[in-house]
C-alpha cells in the first residue's frame, strides 16, 4: 500500500489525515469492518439454515450485480 499511497499521504502537512499512523489505522479498520460484515452474514445464514428457513443475503440486497462484480474485480488493484 505504501507503494501506491505513500507519496500522496506520507505526512503532507496540508492534509489533516495524512500522518502515517492514522493512514495505517484507516486501512486496518476498513479490512476489519469487511471481515466483520461477512461474519455477520455467515452467522445469520447459519441460524436460518438451522431453522430450515431461507435467508436473503444483505450483500445482494443493497448492491446490484454490476457493483458487486466491480468490487471483487478491483481488489487486485488495491491489494496486489
Amino acid at each position: 500500500m505504501e507503494k501506491y499511497f505513500g507519496t500522496a499521504y506520507g505526512g503532507d502537512p496540508g492534509v489533516p489525515h495524512a500522518d502515517p499512523t492514522r493512514f495505517t489505522n484507516i486501512w486496518i479498520g476498513s479490512a476489519a469492518w469487511h471481515d466483520k460484515a461477512f461474519l455477520f452474514e455467515q452467522y445469520h445464514w447459519k441460524k436460518a439454515r438451522e431453522k430450515k428457513q431461507p435467508y436473503k443475503f444483505k450483500w445482494n440486497e443493497y448492491m446490484d450485480r454490476e457493483l458487486r462484480d466491480a468490487y471483487y474485480n478491483n481488489w487486485p488493484v488495491y491489494f496486489p
